[in-house]
């Protein structure tokens, strides 16, 4: 039954909506933006994940860019979803072609410059020394 619910929502234009509502910056209603986010970041894990027709799509609308956006500029209160919803879409072997072509439309690095970046950060927030 998953598997056809997955199928459903991908042909009623569902991981476009969920790509769409990574992009939003603030919620418009009253709502707290990161409950919305979080809502939609478990959407795309069990509406996407898991069934290869549906990550391919999720690719090829570019979902994966807006992904890597999210985690740049979410905050430390997301960031561990988002991390961890990027790393069950890396494994498929299709996407670590668009992993590597991001750039940050604000910073110009790449992703894995973002990545050491958030590494270096989260050494700070614990004094971590070396």
């Amino acid at each position: 039954a998953t598997r056809q619910n997955q199928k459903e929502f991908r042909r009623k234009g569902g991981i476009e909506i969920i790509k769409e509502n990574l992009r939003i910056g603030e919620v418009d209603q009253t709502g707290n933006n990161n409950t919305f986010l979080l809502a939609v970041l478990d959407c795309l894990n069990f509406a996407v994940y898991g069934n290869s027709r549906s990550e391919l799509h999720f690719l090829e609308i570019e979902g994966v860019y807006v992904l890597l956006d999210l985690l740049e500029e979410g905050g430390e209160c997301l960031r561990r979803l988002i991390l961890s919803s990027m790393c069950t879409i890396l494994q498929n072997g299709k996407v670590f072609k668009y992993f590597v072509e991001w750039n940050s439309s604000k910073t110009t690095i790449n992703a894995t410059q973002l990545l050491i970046k958030l590494y270096e950060q989260e050494d700070k927030r614990f004094s971590v020394d070396f």
